[in-house]
């Protein structure tokens, strides 16, 4: 067994390389990492120099998806797969081939998550076509990549208690970018979105201007209260088509600031939050959007707010198909 830092390399068998590390963090947090490609770009990097410039995640057995990474002296490096397997939090099971391949053919790259007392132990296993391909592998730098990119992770999962941290979802729209960016500006678009799952929106007043001011009202369902909650969006940059930078609180129905605690939420409640949403051709009519909520306090709020949001953007993926 070699060791670099926290990472253990094992040859389990004579095509498979297992590499190992423990993260003082829940398994969730790691598998989030893995699957989303804000996170994904922030840590799967390798060593120093290289940035991530294409992350398309697969998340349904059978998909593709593809990584891209740039160095700073200019060279690119691309990898694809196809995923075979993904079981939420507990393993991912996906193809790999990079396009300019150092090593011969194609690998099954096997990431098993376990949890124990609140850590995470994380197995990277990689089987190769043959023991040759393996050993290539072997003398290769993969394994101070992947320690290196491992530490990013650390980073990013590890000692979150009491930290900030931005809330970023990123999705992809079978859609034209024209009606991802009315599906934000048009009120009656905005009601067909707005609020998590079971919850409705009925109205849904928009002043879509820099200086502006949009009241968006959600409802819970009876089971829940049926109150009404309002929010406000105040419109700080536009840039049409590409951003919608506004500032966010929770308000009255006239459209007053409110006091969060005041309906319940926690003290850490972000008051005055900054939103940012990106929009991006993709081609073959489709857009990319990304939605940037600063500054959350590591914790549950944080995690429903997530919850939240995704179900959000699963109403707006439904009420574009429609459309």
């Amino acid at each position: 067994m070699k060791s670099s830092g926290t990472l253990n390399v094992t040859t389990p068998t004579d095509r498979e390389i297992a590499m190992t590390r423990v993260f003082n963090a829940p398994r969730r947090l790691v598998f989030e990492a893995f699957t989303r490609p804000e996170l994904l770009k922030r840590w799967l990097l390798g060593p120093p120099g290289w940035s991530m410039v294409a992350c398309e995640v697969a998340l349904k057995v059978g998909d593709r998806y593809r990584y891209v990474w740039r160095h700073a002296n200019g060279n690119e490096m691309g990898i694809g797969g196809v995923l075979r397997e993904i079981v939420v939090p507990e393993r991912i099971v996906a193809t790999e081939r990079f396009d300019q391949s150092w090593y011969p053919g194609e690998a099954l790259v096997t990431n098993v998550l376990v949890e124990q007392g609140g850590k995470t132990t994380l197995t990277l296993t990689v089987r190769y076509e043959s023991r040759e391909v393996r050993d290539i592998a072997l003398k290769s730098p993969m394994e101070k990549g992947v320690a290196a990119s491992y530490d990013r992770l650390a980073e990013i999962v590890e000692n979150t208690d009491g930290k900030k941290r931005d809330l970023v979802v990123t999705r992809v729209f079978h859609a034209p970018i024209e009606r991802v960016w009315k599906a934000w500006t048009d009120p009656e678009q905005v009601m067909q979105w707005w609020g998590p799952d079971h919850f409705t929106s009925p109205s849904a007043e928009i002043d879509f201007r820099e200086g502006g001011t949009s009241l968006v009202c959600m409802r819970a369902p009876k089971k829940f209260g049926g109150q009404d909650m309002y929010s406000t969006w105040a419109y700080k940059k536009i840039v049409p088509m590409e951003s919608i930078e506004y500032i966010h609180n929770l308000a009255d129905k006239d459209g007053n600031k409110t006091d969060p605690g005041k309906l319940g939420m926690p003290p850490d409640f972000p008051r005055d939050q900054r939103n940012l949403v990106t929009f991006k051709a993709v081609g073959d009519n489709k857009t990319e959007m990304t939605v940037t909520e600063y500054d959350w306090t590591v914790g549950q709020m944080l995690e429903l707010a997530e919850t939240g949001l995704n179900q959000c953007l699963d109403k707006m993926a439904a009420s574009l198909a429609k459309a």
